[in-house]
């Protein structure tokens, strides 16, 4: 195929992405006013059925409607994209890096999906607890502005969700020859050090527990990394 030919057909998959995400964005719109009663669950279990939200800037339900519609339409869709992105991708490897390629792209999925529900069912409410109730001096009024509870929802979901991605990196990493298995096994302490750290400044709040929701499932992860990796090391050697 010529550069043209390559170029186009990017062109037809980048459409093809955007149609994907539409449709979902539709869905989603439609839906809003439910969506937005889920996504706001977290609030009122800490504040109460009567908690409310300020509105500061004029047009900041509009954005935050569309705002939501568009990350939950692309974390739906995400196997759907990057599935197309992959079509792209594949004719220009080999038969057993695309069969790899396939397994990559859902075992990313699934571990992105893994970190938001982590975030959703156990850290958010209890980050919202600490910072409205706990730290929360006497005097102060504790609900935010929408557009403040959103932003703070979406990223630390986020957070999570690209947390959840470091056995992919490590096992990319150890497919291109710059990680091994025995090296991640040998340094193993070192890595459980790093990632308390991280977890540390990642952490929704001060206590521990927060700490140990990032700190336990990143080290679970981190040495299921080693052992695929050992599988596919001993799986090239034969």
């Amino acid at each position: 195929m010529s550069l043209g030919d390559h170029l186009e057909e990017l062109r037809q998959r980048l459409i093809y992405s955007i149609l994907v995400v539409s449709v979902f964005m539709i869905g989603t719109l439609y839906f809003g006013s439910e969506i937005h009663s889920i996504l706001i669950q977290p609030y009122k279990s800490v504040l109460g059925p009567d908690a409310h939200f300020f509105q500061i800037q004029l047009m900041a339900p509009f954005l935050i409607y569309l705002k939501t519609s568009f990350i939950l339409s692309v974390l739906v869709s995400l196997p759907f994209l990057l599935y197309i992105l992959w079509g792209f991708i594949a004719p220009a490897v080999n038969p057993k890096t695309e069969k790899w390629g396939k397994f990559i792209i859902l075992f990313s999925t699934l571990l992105f999906w893994s970190g938001l529900a982590l975030c959703w069912f156990t850290v958010f409410e209890n980050f919202l607890r600490v910072f409205l109730v706990v730290l929360r001096p006497d005097g102060v009024d504790p609900y935010l502005p929408i557009d403040e509870y959103y932003d703070l929802f979406f990223n630390l979901h986020l957070v999570f969700g690209a947390s959840f991605q470091l056995p992919i990196v490590l096992i990319l990493l150890g497919r291109i020859g710059i990680l091994s298995s025995r090296f991640l096994i040998s340094r193993w302490r070192e890595a459980v050090l790093i990632i308390a750290v991280v977890s540390a400044v990642l952490s929704p709040g001060p206590d521990v527990f927060s700490m140990l929701m990032l700190l336990l499932p990143l080290s679970f992860l981190f040495f299921l990394s080693a052992i695929l990796m050992r599988v596919l090391e001993a799986t090239d050697s034969k």
